[in-house]
Order: C-alpha cells, then structure tokens, then sequence
C-alpha cells in the first residue's frame, strides 16, 4: 500500500511536471500565435501598400503612355518644322549668296566713289587754298589800306577841324568874352562906385558930426566957463585954457573920444568869381547842371574776374585791406587764376578753395600750355563743377602749336583767358610781319569753325589781358601821346581786334613800358592816361565786352598806384559820364555773363 501510495506520488508529481512543460509549451504557442497574428496584420498591410502602389503604377503607366502619346505627336510636328526650317535656310541663303555678290558689286561702287571723292577732295582743297589766299590776301589789303586811310582821313579831318574850330572858337570866345568883360566891368564898376560913394559919405558925416560936436563944446565951454572966454572964438584962440587942460587939447581929447565909437571904415565882403555874375550863353539852359562826380556812379555789384591766387598769400587778408571794406561789401564773387601749379594737384586744390578762400568764388581758372602737342582726351579736372573750371594761358609767339592747342581749349566749349606777354599794340615785326598780325592770324586760324561745329553748342569766349591797358609810360605828356604813332596804331589795332565778336577785353593793372623817372602818385595823370585808353576801347567793343580785374599781368613790374584799381577804373569811368548800367556791365554783369555760364 505504501509502494501504491508512493508510485502515485511518483505519478502525481510526473503528472505536474507534465502540467508545467505543457503550460509552458501552451503559453509559448501563444506567444508564437500573437507573433504570428502581428505578422499577418503587417503581411496584410504590406498587401494593402502593395495594393495601392500597384493602383498608382498601373495609373502612372496610363499617364506615360498618355505622355509619350503626345511626345510622339509632338515630334512629328517638331519634325515638320524643322523640314520647313531647313527649306526656309535653304531659301534664305541663297538671298545671302545674292546679298554677298549685291555687297561685292556695292564694295566695288563704293572703292571708285571714294577715289572720285578724294580726288575731288584735292581739287576741292586746292580751290579753297586758293579762294583762302586770296581772302587773306584781300583782307590783308583791305585792312592795310583801311588803316592808311583811315590815319590819312583822321590828319585831313584833324587838320580842318582844327582849323574851322579854331576859327569857330576864336569868334565865339571873342564875342563870349566882350559880353562877360563888359558885364564884369559893369559889377566891377557898381561895386567901386558904391565904394567910393560909401567913403565920400561916410567922410562928409565925419566932418558934420565933428563940427557939431565942437559947435556943442564952444557952448559947453561958454556956458561954464569965464565970460571972457567968449571973446575970441575957436579959430583965433592959441592958448585959452579949460581948467589944467587947453582949449586945443580938450577938442583934441573929444575928437578921439568920438573917433573910439565908430568903425573904422567898411567891411571887407567875401569875394565871389566874376563867371557867378555871368547868364549863361545860348547854348545851355536856364540853370546850371553840376557836372558828375565821381563818388555818385558806383555799381551795384562787384566781380573781380583776374584775382590771382599768389596775389593773396595771406589768404584773404591783404586783398580784403586792398580793396576795402565798402568794395568788399559789394563782391558778388571772384574768378580765381590759379599759377604755377602742377597738372596732378590742381584737383585737390579746386576742391579746398571753397574752404581757403572766404570769398564767392565764381569760377577758377587752371592753367594749360600753348606749347607741346593737345591732349587727346580733356584732363579729368575740367570735368569738375563746384566750382566752374575755365582755361588760362600766356602768350608770348603764335606757332602751329599754339594754334592747335586753342583750338582744342575752344572746341571743349571753355572761357579762356590769354594773357598777352608780348606787346602785340606796338610796331615790333618779326621777319617782316608785326606781332600783331601773328596774333590776329591765330585768332583767326582758331576761331574759324571745324566741319563738326554745330550751332546749339555754346561759343567759346576769350578774354585777352595786359592789352586794355598796354605796357604804360608816365613821363610822356597826354597832348603828346594823343599825337604818338603807337597810339593811333592802337586805335586801329583795337577796331581790328573788335571784330572778333566772342573776344572780350579785361580791364587789369597796366606793366611799366620803361624805366619811370617821374613819379606815379599824381592820380590826375593816371585818369588820364586811362581815359586815354578807354576813349578808343568803348568805341569799338562798347560796355558790353569789358570785364574788371584787379590782378595784375605776369609780363613785367607792375606799378605802384596812388589809390587801388578799383577806384581808379570806376573813377575815370564815372568822370566820363557813363551811365549806371554801363558800370553794372563792366564791374558785374560781363563776368557773370562770361563766367558763371562755364561748362
């Protein structure tokens, strides 16, 4: 029963073990079957995605064919095209290869119209070297002859004028003299006469006073005195006597009593001029004008158009003291010339003026050479604005050279300004042709228009200096200078030079011609030497082509004047009667027209 009971045991536990592994094994199945359950789910889904991407495929691949469906179409019509391209590019060259024989014919045409051209180019430049010549030389003629005619009819007039003047003159002063001499001797007369009788009265009152007052002292004396006394009368008494005193000595002592009282004689009356008693003549009106005065012509602005840049070391100081402070108030503006200055600093030194000069600066002025060849191309500078750049230049000879290079300044469109270091009035030649006939020609030469001038481009303007006016001597007499050749060869030269019409004169402090002996102070013989110069230079550029400058040339020694160059130049200005926009002109107006325009 035991061993029974133990093998059940045995069995018992060999039944749980059983148990365990085979729960074991079911619980392990179970994981497989949920493992194998998930795989399914994800087998499922995979189909699911391979299901749709086989939808799209299937889809995409309908598209593709629709695509190359229409790739295909489209291939036949680009095919078309380019059939009907290359027949087009076939056509088309061969209108090139008839274009090319019509551009071969046409190279041909144009090989004989260009050696026909130039040949009657040559033919053309020899006709108008011809016609050339014969303009100068007939301008030569007529200016040489119009001179000499011109200095011929001036003596001819001269002399007769003078003659039918003086004779005119001499009459008239001779009848205006007897009218004023016998007026004048009229007063004259009147006033001693008046005189006269004045003293001849005064004399007979004397008299009577002096006898009254002694007819008052007899009866004083008769009165008061010894009743003997009155036996004797005045004029019979030698030694009657009135107390201590004499009878003598007491009328004596009344007369100068009497004397003490009264004046001595008339007052002396103020004088006046014999001409302030004189009606004026039949030529003037009732009253007499006063003449213009000098301080009433002032202009109402100032442009100093020559002011060099050396001229002010101090910066603005000196030409502030020079010009004064009542000028200085007027100044409108400066044209600064700028000298010695090399080409590669004049840049920065236009840039800093602004700030170095406390003054308007209207334009500056940059040096440039007549000599050596033109540039090509304008420097870089010019091309500058603020303030406006213009060209300046000496002059002493004209060279092929010099020509060139003013007509390239000209032809950019600049004022330039030419300083004349040669005394070009004066009657110096050089191999038989004066200095001013080289000048003239190179003006000509320059100013003549290329065959690209256009006329809406602004005309270039040149301003010549150290000529208005020349190189001066202070020893010569007016009355003899007015009779000079020089002078008279001046006034020819400056009607000539007048005929240029785009050149305009500057007004700057004159060179000394030659050593001075005399002494410059006398203000009244520079007015007149000045007016001596403006007389001939209005007359043939008028106030319209005249622009002041107070710097003076570099040519020679400058003067020193008795006051500054402005008050000299407005003052023979005013004195001649101008008006006031005529100093305007020349003091303002020219400058800012010539000037403040620059390009």
């Amino acid at each position: 029963m035991a061993l029974t009971s133990s093998q059940e045991e045995k069995q018992a536990h060999h039944l749980k073990s059983i148990l365990r592994s085979t729960g074991d094994r079911l619980d392990r199945e179970m994981r497989r079957a949920d493992r194998a359950l998930a795989r399914a789910e994800q087998a499922e889904a995979h189909v699911l995605e391979l299901t749709t991407r086989a939808t799209a495929a299937e889809s995409g691949k309908h598209y593709a064919e629709l695509e190359a469906t229409r790739a295909r179409d489209d291939i036949k019509y680009r095919q078309l095209q380019i059939e009907r391209l290359e027949s087009e590019n076939r056509r088309l060259q061969s209108q090139v290869s008839l274009l090319e024989r019509q551009k071969n014919e046409a190279e041909d045409s144009a090989t004989r119209a260009r050696e026909t051209a130039r040949q009657l180019q040559l033919e053309l430049r020899t006709v108008s070297a011809r016609e050339a010549s014969s303009d100068e030389t007939r301008h030569f003629g007529m200016r040489k002859w119009f001179n000499s005619g011109r200095m011929e009819g001036y003596d001819s007039g001269h002399a007769e004028g003078f003659e039918s003047g003086r004779e005119e003159g001499f009459d008239e002063g001779r009848e205006y003299g007897f009218s004023e001499g016998e007026e004048a001797g009229f007063a004259e007369g009147r006033k001693t006469g008046r005189k006269e009788g004045y003293y001849e009265g005064w004399e007979q009152g004397r008299k009577a006073e002096r006898d009254h007052a002694l007819q008052a002292f007899d009866q004083l004396l008769t009165a008061e005195g010894d009743p003997r006394d009155n036996e004797p009368t005045a004029l019979h008494l030698n030694s009657v006597h009135c107390g201590s005193y004499s009878y003598f000595s007491c009328r004596r002592w009344v007369m100068i009593l009497l004397a003490s009282g009264r004046r001595k004689g008339p007052r002396n009356l103020p004088k006046l001029p014999l001409s302030a008693f004189s009606p004026p003549n039949t030529g003037t009106s009732d009253t007499f004008p006063f003449p213009p005065t000098s301080s009433a012509v002032v202009p109402t602005g100032i442009i100093d158009a020559h002011l060099r840049i050396s001229a002010i070391p101090d910066g603005v100081n000196r030409y502030k003291g020079d010009i004064g402070q009542l000028v200085l108030e007027k100044t409108e503006g400066v044209v600064l010339i700028i000298e010695n200055q090399p080409s590669d600093d004049i840049a920065g030194l236009v840039q800093g003026l602004p700030q170095r000069i406390d003054l308007p600066i209207l334009s500056v002025s940059v040096p440039f050479s007549l000599d050596g060849t033109a540039a090509a191309e304008p420097p870089s500078y010019l091309a500058g604005t603020n303030p406006p750049i213009t060209l300046w230049t000496t002059y002493t000879s004209a060279t092929p050279e010099a020509i060139a290079n003013l007509s390239w300044a000209l032809e950019h469109g600049r004022t330039v300004d030419i300083d004349i270091q040669s005394d070009i009035m004066a009657g110096i030649t050089i191999g038989g042709s004066s200095l001013y006939d080289a000048f003239e020609d190179l003006l000509t030469k320059a100013t003549s228009p290329g065959p690209q001038a256009t006329g809406n481009k602004r005309k270039p303007i040149l301003c010549l200096g150290n000529i208005f006016p020349p190189p001066l001597s202070l020893d010569e007499p007016i009355v003899k200078s007015m009779k000079h050749p020089d002078y008279l060869q001046y006034q020819s030269r400056i009607s000539s030079l007048s005929l240029f019409e785009d050149v305009h004169l500057k007004i700057t402090p004159p060179m000394r011609g030659t050593s001075e002996t005399g002494s410059p102070d006398d203000l009244k013989v520079w007015k007149g030497k000045l007016k001596l110069y403006i007389g001939p230079v209005l007359e043939a550029f008028g106030f319209e082509r005249m622009i002041f400058g107070s710097s003076p040339s570099l040519a020679g020694e400058p003067f020193n004047l008795p006051v500054s160059w402005y008050d000299l130049v407005r003052e023979s200005f005013a004195e001649l009667g101008v008006e006031q926009d005529a100093i305007d002109n020349v003091f303002m107006n020219n400058a800012k027209r010539v000037y403040g325009g620059s390009s």
